[in-house]
């Protein structure tokens, strides 16, 4: 019983023994101060962005190397005094804010992941419904996965519907944007002329291969179209010399469609839009708008465009992640959405409440109506 009890007494030693080593890095991570963890992820972004981010070595060639020294200055100031974590992102997202507004972000860790077992916010549907007897409206909030198929299903059950109208409305103020394939179910409602689309290119380092790799765990776990779009970019960036940009095989830098066929009907259609159409919601509008049966109404849109194709990278404190982009558009130089939106053919005040949100689709119609 004595050997019996020593033995017992061993295994328990040699428990603690692992028990301790697991948890000792953990409790100095807790201990961690946030200005001394913010301080940590700051330092790390210039390099990382420098050598994964699209758009980075083009914003220090326009800005100037000193802006950003002064920037990182500024910042690193701000986070050694950061009493809490939600300091330590106003901190981070001010000094992103020296390369771009948009596409380039700062997330809690907990934020960014969907694969904790909290369920992920889910966005918002589209939706149909007749305004008159000349104008159908169709409101897309998102171009998310989910949204995507419920907008096929729409399409399919009120097709009599539109095609029975002179005007389609298409809202899509607020747009969180999502995925190109989404709208493009859209594209043949308004089709009357050829179309050029610019194609995008993609940065090949590792951890862009890596993040890519594992992004649909991130952004999107249930998405089969995500999973086989990863695969695909994981092998052709794999191919890719470290460093170097790669286009998707068989895209052209600008691709011109033909429409296969015109539909009388709608005649018009109008394209709402606001400040915060960004990103594929940007495709969208750049793509529509070439139609000669399409014009633009609200306000400009995000300006959020250019560099593409966000991923995930953990930060080093493990608090944060920095969404960065991995991809950039053909349209560049040339053609820069990021510098200052898209405008709308006709400018419309921006609505300051629900009622005055309506008011603003109203005048579309008026609009659109009004057309002989």
């Amino acid at each position: 019983m004595a050997r019996s009890g020593r033995e017992r007494m061993k295994r328990i030693a040699s428990a603690c023994v692992v028990v301790w080593a697991v948890l000792l890095p953990l409790r100095g991570m807790a201990a961690e101060s946030p200005a001394d963890a913010c301080l940590r992820d700051l330092d790390a972004l210039p390099a990382y962005l420098l050598e994964n981010d699209t758009g980075a070595a083009d914003h220090i060639a326009r800005k100037g190397q000193a802006v950003f020294d002064a920037a990182l200055q500024t910042a690193r100031r701000a986070a050694a005094q950061a009493p809490s974590d939600d300091a330590c992102l106003d901190a981070l997202r001010a000094y992103l804010l020296t390369y771009r507004h948009g596409h380039l972000e700062i997330t809690p860790a907990h934020a960014t992941a969907h694969t904790d077992g909290a369920p992920a916010r889910a966005p918002a549907m589209p939706a149909f419904r007749i305004l008159s007897p000349r104008t159908g409206l169709l409101v897309l909030p998102s171009f998310a996965d989910a949204p995507g198929r419920r907008l096929k299903e729409l399409l399919k059950a009120h097709a009599a519907q539109i095609a029975a109208r002179d005007n389609l409305i298409i809202d899509v103020r607020g747009n969180t944007g999502g995925a190109d394939w989404v709208f493009q179910p859209l594209l043949p409602l308004m089709d009357a002329n050829l179309r050029r689309q610019a194609g995008a290119q993609f940065l090949s380092t590792p951890a862009n291969i890596q993040a890519s790799a594992t992004m649909c765990e991130v952004f999107a776990p249930d998405s089969d179209e995500c999973r086989q779009a990863a695969a695909r970019l994981v092998a052709l960036l794999s191919n890719a010399a470290p460093g170097t940009y790669v286009g998707i095989p068989g895209q052209p830098a600008v691709a011109v469609t033909e429409p296969k066929s015109v539909k009388p009907m709608p005649r018009r259609v109008a394209v709402l839009v606001d400040g915060r159409c960004g990103s594929s919601c940007e495709e969208f509008v750049l793509a529509a708008r070439q139609s000669y049966k399409v014009k633009v109404f609200g306000q400009t849109t995000a300006g959020a465009l250019d560099y593409s194709n966000l991923r995930p990278y953990r930060l080093p404190s493990g608090r944060r992640h920095l969404l960065y982009a991995t991809s950039r558009s053909q349209r560049l130089p040339e053609f820069s959405v990021d510098a200052a939106g898209i405008p709308p053919d006709q400018v419309l005040p921006a609505p300051q409440n629900a009622p005055a949100r309506e008011a603003e689709l109203m005048e579309v119609m008026r609009v659109v109506e009004s057309a002989h």
